[in-house]
């Protein structure tokens, strides 16, 4: 936490208001003046903002969501959690993303959206998920936990008319309010709505009458859901705003000294990035052949590793979904995905250790 978050959160504490108040809708105020989207829903996770944002798309009880299995369970279980189906979705293994071309043969009468993850921080083909996803009839939501401070074609993402748009705010993202998640809309009406299922399904203008009292008149239409954010994640999170373009700068430039300091390094594949998008560069995400040799030496070195995710399709809660085909470009990824230190806190020193270890060899 930056200097100054410690005073902030004291001042809210004892300001009596710990709940849903006027630090989150400046908090959304803050993400909307970034994003350049103006629909901003804070809410108190990233798996309540996806559950929001499947529910309000029309997800209920076997109906199906088209994502990859190469997704963090902060991604699926919103889908388990409303009692529907992934339709797994082979990836391009040099971006660890969607493949377009596979989406179309999953449509089914049952599928009503198409779930696509921006990878360790690059950037989804958003323009051609957003014509398939149009002409299917589907809803397109952007899963941009791992994008914060990421662009394409010159806006940041949430700001491109796909239905929905998810950020977090966990405690291992760049801008962090301990939790907490924001739901960016394309619509003013599911803004709305967004605003009114984050809690309860409540029209929170009605629902009290002016001495405070509960008004019996104020009707709840649609039921919704507790995934406010509150004013103490919402403190957190402001309090990083000032340094908010730093962050960001920092993690595109230990990214991109990677890109340059790891060509061509053998048994490395590193990952392709859009000529029309900028990462954020959450992780610095690479395909590692003999990957677990590398781990081992990295780790021996005291440099820390892992792969990001691991294929969501392996687990016992999902065994319905489970297909009999191959998803070869999942194979491939999942057996040589890694992810090494990008972070805004890496020092010049630290970083180049980390590619001397890698260039040495494994």
């Amino acid at each position: 936490m930056p200097a100054g978050a410690g005073a902030a959160l004291e001042a809210t504490l004892a300001g009596g208001t710990l709940a849903h108040g006027a630090k989150v809708e400046e908090f959304e105020r803050k993400l909307a003046a970034y994003s350049g989207n103006p629909r901003v829903c804070a809410l108190s996770d990233v798996s309540g903002a996806l559950t929001l944002a499947l529910f309000m798309a029309g997800v209920r009880p076997q109906d199906e969501v088209i994502v990859s299995p190469l997704v963090c369970l902060a991604t699926s279980m919103p889908i388990a959690n409303l009692f529907a189906q992934p339709r797994w979705c082979d990836i391009d293994p040099m971006t660890g993303m969607l493949d377009p071309a596979r989406i179309a043969e999953l449509v089914t009468p049952r599928t009503k959206a198409i779930l696509g993850c921006h990878w360790s921080g690059d950037v989804a083909d958003i323009g051609t998920l957003q014509r398939i996803a149009h002409t299917q009839g589907l809803k397109l939501i952007e899963d941009a936990s791992e994008a914060f401070g990421a662009e394409y074609q010159g806006r940041r993402l949430g700001n491109h008319g796909s239905d929905f748009c998810v950020y977090s705010f966990s405690a291992v993202r760049q801008i962090t309010a301990g939790e907490g998640a924001a739901l960016l809309c394309a619509s003013a009406e599911d803004h709305e709505l967004a605003r009114r299922l984050r809690r309860y399904g409540i029209h929170q203008q009605s629902f009290r009458l002016p001495s405070g009292d509960l008004n019996a008149a104020s009707d709840i239409e649609v039921a919704g859901f507790n995934f406010c954010m509150n004013n103490i994640a919402a403190t957190l999170g402001l309090a990083q705003f000032p340094h908010l373009e730093d962050i960001v700068a920092r993690q595109r430039a230990n990214g991109r000294h990677y890109d340059s300091a790891l060509a061509g390094v053998s048994g490395l594949t590193l990952l392709a990035r859009r000529g029309d998008a900028v990462s954020g560069y959450w992780t610095y995400s690479l395909r590692a052949e003999r990957r677990a040799d590398l781990m081992r030496k990295l780790h021996q070195n005291g440099i820390g590793c892992q792969r990001l995710h691991i294929r969501n399709d392996r687990y016992a809660c999902f065994a319905a979904a489970r297909r009999d085909d191959a998803l070869p470009g999942v194979d491939l990824f999942d057996r040589e995905n890694l992810s090494i230190p990008c972070g805004w806190w890496l020092t010049g020193e630290e970083r180049e250790r980390i590619v001397d270890c890698i260039r040495g060899g494994w």
